[in-house]
C-alpha cells in the first residue's frame, strides 16, 4: 500500500502549533487597558495587586535559573512570579505535570509543587518507573534532557542562587543513553547502520559518547506587573503561562513500532527519527485520536500500521534524531470511550454566535447547540438549535459549522453541544463551553 498522506485535520493541528508563539504575543498585543486579573496571592500569604497605569510584559526564550523559596522562573531578563492563586484560582503552568499514582496527570506544576521544575527531581524521586498498563513499557524512568542548556547544567561551581545540579545533569545523560540503547534495540532493522552514531553513542566504550547539546527549557508567558504592600514588583503571568523543553514537531509514516517491557519504554520510528514516549515527570506524554480525543497508549500500538499510518508528533528532541513524545496525533479512535465533541473558534458578536468543532463517533446521532442565557439574578433560559454534521467517509470524523442568528448575546453565558441518539433522543455526549470571553 502506499503510504497515506496528512489529512487537513493533521495539517492544522501542525500549522497551530508551529504559529502557537506567534498568536500569544498577537494576543498580548491585542489586550486592552481593561485589567484580566486584580489580585495575586503568594504561597506565602502576600497579596499583591495589578500595578497602576497597567503594565503588560511578554517573554518567549530559554530558562535561566529558578527561584525555588519566591516560586520564580528567570528568563529573558526577568523573574516571572508563580503565585499560588490569581483572583481566587490556582494558577498553573500549562504544559506541566505532577503525575499520579497511575501515571496520568493530576494537575499542572504550580506554586505548591514549584520544585518538581528541578532536574534533581525529575531524574530522582519524581520518577514512576511502574508500568502504564499490560505490555507497555515504564511510565516515567526520568528525564532524557535539562530544563537548563546544557553548558549551564554541567557547572560544577556557581553562584550558590543558581540553580544548577551537574550530579542531576550526569544522571540525565546516562538516562538518554540507556534509553536510546533500549530502544534502539527494538528497531535497529529500520534504522540506518549508523543511528547510534548519529546520536551520540560513538563506538563501543561509552567514554566516547557524547550526549547532544541542549538549550535551556522555553517559557511562554503574558501577564501584568503586580506590586505588594511595599511597592515590590513581581512579574505574574495572569494571561498565559507555558513551559515546554522544547516545541519540536515532525509529521510522518510510522516505520515500526514496538511496546516497552519493563526496562525499556515504548517507542516508534518515523522516516530515520526514534521515537520515544516521553520519561520525564514534568511533562505529559498522551496520543489523541479523532477530534483530540485521548486515546489510551495500548490503543496506539494496535492500531499503527508500519508503512501505512500517518501521523504527527509534538515533543522535545534532545540532539537531531530522538524525540521524547509528548503528543502523538493520530486519526484512531478509542472504542471503549464514549462520544468525543469539540468546539473552537468562537465568534460572539452583536446579532450572532459562530463556532466549529467535531465529533469523533457520528454514527447514530444528531447534534444540537443549546444557547444558555444567564439573567443578573443568575437564572438560566436555554434555546436548542439543531446542528448540521458533515461526516468524512474516509476517517468517520463528522465536522460541523454552527452560525446562528439573529441572536441577542446580551445575556448569553454559555453554549452547550449536545450528541443525541437519533432512536431513542437520550443525550449520548454533551459539552458545555463558557463563551463570556468571547463576547465582543
Amino acid at each position: 500500500m502506499q503510504p497515506s498522506v496528512p489529512s487537513q485535520r493533521q495539517s492544522t493541528q501542525l500549522q497551530n502549533t508551529w504559529t502557537q508563539a506567534a498568536a500569544l504575543l498577537v494576543s498580548l498585543c491585542a489586550l486592552t487597558s481593561s485589567a484580566i486579573a486584580q489580585t495575586a496571592v503568594m504561597l506565602d500569604g502576600r497579596v499583591l495587586t495589578q500595578k497602576v497605569p497597567l503594565a503588560l510584559f511578554a517573554t518567549e526564550g530559554p530558562i535561566w535559573n529558578l527561584d525555588l523559596a519566591n516560586q520564580g522562573i528567570l528568563v529573558t531578563g526577568k523573574k516571572v512570579t508563580i503565585p499560588d492563586t490569581v483572583n481566587g484560582t490556582s494558577l498553573l503552568i500549562s504544559g506541566s505535570s505532577v503525575l499520579g499514582q497511575d501515571g496520568e496527570a493530576l494537575t499542572g506544576i504550580g506554586a505548591r509543587d514549584f520544585t518538581r521544575l528541578t532536574d534533581a527531581n525529575a531524574i530522582g524521586a519524581d520518577r514512576d518507573p511502574l508500568r502504564v498498563a499490560a505490555n507497555l513499557g515504564p511510565r516515567r524512568v526520568g528525564a532524557a534532557r535539562s530544563i537548563f542548556s546544557t553548558v549551564e547544567a554541567r557547572r560544577t561551581s556557581s553562584n550558590p542562587s543558581l540553580v544548577r545540579d551537574s550530579v542531576a545533569q550526569t544522571a540525565i545523560e546516562q538516562n538518554y543513553f540507556r534509553l536510546v540503547q533500549q530502544a534502539y534495540s527494538a528497531h535497529s532493522r529500520v534504522l540506518p547502520a549508523d543511528f547510534l552514531d548519529r546520536a551520540g553513542l560513538r563506538g563501543a566504550s561509552p567514554a566516547d559518547w557524547v550526549y547532544p547539546a541542549t538549550t535551556g527549557g522555553t517559557l511562554k508567558s503574558a501577564g501584568h506587573v503586580y506590586v505588594d504592600a511595599s511597592g515590590n514588583e513581581f512579574y505574574v503571568p495572569d494571561v498565559e503561562v507555558v513551559i515546554e523543553l522544547a516545541e519540536n514537531v515532525a509529521g510522518g509514516v510510522v516505520r515500526s513500532v514496538a511496546r516497552g517491557d519493563s526496562s525499556r519504554p515504548d517507542s516508534f520510528v518515523m522516516d530515520d527519527m526514534l521515537l520515544i514516549f516521553n520519561q520525564d515527570p514534568r511533562f505529559g506524554a498522551d496520543v489523541l485520536g479523532l477530534g483530540e480525543a485521548l486515546i489510551p497508549r495500548d490503543e496506539f500500538f494496535k492500531q499503527a500500521i508500519p508503512g501505512q499510518t500517518h501521523i504527527d508528533v509534538i515533543g522535545h528532541m534532545v540532539g537531531d534524531h530522538v524525540m521524547m513524545v509528548q503528543e502523538v496525533l493520530t486519526e484512531f479512535t478509542d472504542p471503549a470511550a464514549g462520544i468525543h465533541i469539540t468546539a473552537d473558534r468562537f465568534v460572539i458578536r452583536t446579532g450572532e454566535a459562530r463556532w466549529r468543532g467535531t465529533v469523533d463517533k457520528p454514527s447514530g446521532i444528531r447534534l444540537a447547540a443549546v444557547l444558555i442565557f444567564t439573567s443578573a439574578q443568575g437564572v438560566e433560559t436555554r434555546r436548542t438549535v439543531a446542528v448540521a454534521m458533515v461526516i468524512d467517509p474516509l476517517t468517520g470524523l463528522a465536522t460541523y459549522d454552527a452560525r446562528i442568528r439573529p441572536l441577542n448575546i446580551a445575556t448569553l453565558t454559555h453554549i452547550e453541544m449536545q450528541a443525541i441518539n437519533t432512536t431513542s433522543n437520550s443525550i449520548e455526549a454533551s459539552e458545555r463551553y463558557d463563551i463570556t470571553p468571547f463576547r465582543q
